[in-house]
């Protein structure tokens, strides 16, 4: 069966990194390391199995800035005066 470029890339970067041969019953982490390290390399699956990522959910709206009490009530007394002045004009 032939190799494809990846599965030949990965071969050679093995080959390189822990010699044409291995020996498994001294060392049986390499065979750990060869799959944790070039797995994803020869399975193909660009994410791995992964979700994708994506936006965090929003946070609470309770925390959001906004007109308070205080700043209505000015608002409220404002036009409140702006009726007056403007019935007053309106009498005279």
């Amino acid at each position: 069966m032939a190799m494809s470029k990846i599965e030949d890339r990965v071969i050679q970067q093995v080959i390189k990194a822990h010699g044409p041969t291995l020996d498994l019953e001294a060392h049986p982490e390499v065979l750990v390391e060869i799959v944790r390290k070039w797995a994803f390399d020869l399975v193909g699956d660009g994410d791995a199995g992964v979700k994708p990522g994506g936006v965090g959910p929003v946070g609470p709206t309770s925390l959001e800035a906004g007109p308070e009490l205080e700043d209505i009530l000015k608002a409220v007394i404002s036009l409140q005066r702006q009726v007056d002045k403007i019935s007053r004009q309106l009498e005279d």
